[in-house]
């Protein structure tokens, strides 16, 4: 599986704010093939996940991130840090209440806050919720942004493309499963029959994973 080879999630990611010469932190940084991307230039750049494995690995591949173990819930810095908070694909999966007041701490008084989060609607996401319906997350997230101390300067929508080479690709994805079961493939074929019907298996798959994208900075 390729994920977003047209790199859309860093290029609307930049188009927001400018990066250069700024005191960053990002939260939910994954494996960071992201945070790289969008490091250069940057006076510094610090990603926090709390995937020890994922930080591990990030460390290994990308030497231009200061990558370290940690959540968005209770952030390990001084108040009035960074210029720039940034949630990649990560609100959703923590008490977003609490990881946006320490999001709303830690940044400057003109600082920005960069927030991406999946739509329900997106092709790609739906299979996610085949495992593990992430709407209610999702949603929560949104009000929870909506109500904080942060002004929204601007939103917009995109697509991030993942391409798959066939089924058999699709149905090894993880899809974020803890275990994958034997009837695992049958909902994942079913599911991609009900999006892109006709599909022959050994046609290559290509999903769009509709992505929400949010400008804030303190109100």
């Amino acid at each position: 599986m390729e994920y977003d080879i047209e790199q859309m999630i860093s290029k609307m990611i930049k188009k927001q704010t400018d990066f250069k010469h700024k005191i960053v932190l990002e939260i939910g940084c994954g494996g960071g093939k992201l945070s790289s991307l969008l490091a250069n230039d940057t006076e510094q750049y610090i990603g926090i996940d709390p995937d020890t494995k994922a930080i591990s690995d990030a460390s290994q591949t990308h030497d231009n991130v200061d990558f370290r173990v940690g959540s968005g819930e209770s952030l390990a810095f001084s108040g009035s840090r960074f210029d720039l908070v940034l949630f990649t694909l990560s609100l959703h999966h923590q008490n977003s209440t609490l990881a946006l007041k320490e999001a709303g701490r830690v940044l400057k008084n003109d600082g920005k806050l960069v927030i991406i989060e999946p739509s329900i609607k997106g092709e790609f996401q739906q299979f996610f919720h085949l495992f593990d319906d992430e709407t209610q997350k999702i949603q929560n997230a949104y009000r929870s942004l909506m109500d904080s101390a942060f002004a929204l300067e601007n939103e917009d929508t995109f697509n991030a493309i993942a391409m798959f080479e066939d089924k058999t690709d699709l149905c090894s994805y993880v899809f974020d499963r803890a275990t994958i079961a034997p009837g695992d493939a049958n909902r994942i074929i079913e599911k991609l029959n009900q999006l892109q019907p006709g599909l022959s298996d050994h046609s290559p798959i290509i999903l769009r994973d509709t992505i929400e994208i949010y400008l804030l900075t303190k109100a």
